[in-house]
């Protein structure tokens, strides 16, 4: 009799243990799939702030293309800098500096599919490159952001997704 109450205290024991290893392993199994919604927001984010950098690229090379009566939305093609160029200047981004890059205009964001509109405006900028001597080409540049996309006062981000893309235009 004394050997058999041994063994239901064996079991119990046994049975514990067993929980809590199931409960364990079921906090790993939550914790995997909570990581992999957030990867794969982040990855739809990023998708969305390379669409919108995409979407500024290509308003800027269209305006380069036009005759310049015809350019949209404040859109200028600025002569190249006598330092570093300008799309590597951050007030040229942020507004104050001489030259400013472009807000793609929200007629250019419109889609009849769809009333989505980015809670940051892309933004291109077009200037002038003497990068090789004796051709003429123009360094077109534009970024995009994701729609948590947030920065401070001064401009920089603290949230969200930046993609940043570059063409080169040579002109003939």
């Amino acid at each position: 009799m004394h050997l058999a109450s041994r063994q239901r205290g064996v079991t119990l024991i046994i049975a514990l243990v067993m929980l809590v290893v199931i409960g364990l392993a079921s906090a790993a199994v939550m914790r995997s799939s909570l990581t992999s919604d957030v990867v794969s927001n982040n990855a739809r984010l990023h998708t969305l702030a390379q669409q919108a950098a995409q979407l500024a690229l290509r308003f800027c090379e269209t305006q380069v293309e036009r005759d310049s009566k015809d350019w949209l939305g404040g859109f200028t093609i600025h002569a190249a800098s006598p330092g570093d160029p300008y799309w590597q200047t951050f007030a040229t981004w942020q507004g104050g500096a001489a030259v400013e890059a472009v807000k793609v205009p929200g007629s250019v964001l419109a889609s009849a599919d769809s009333s989505f509109t980015p809670t940051t405006t892309p933004q291109c900028l077009a200037e002038w490159s003497t990068a090789v001597p004796g051709t003429k080409s123009i360094i077109v540049t534009a970024r995009g952001f994701s729609p948590d996309y947030d920065q401070t006062d001064t401009g920089r981000q603290t949230a969200g997704s930046v993609v940043w893309l570059q063409s080169t235009l040579r002109i003939k």
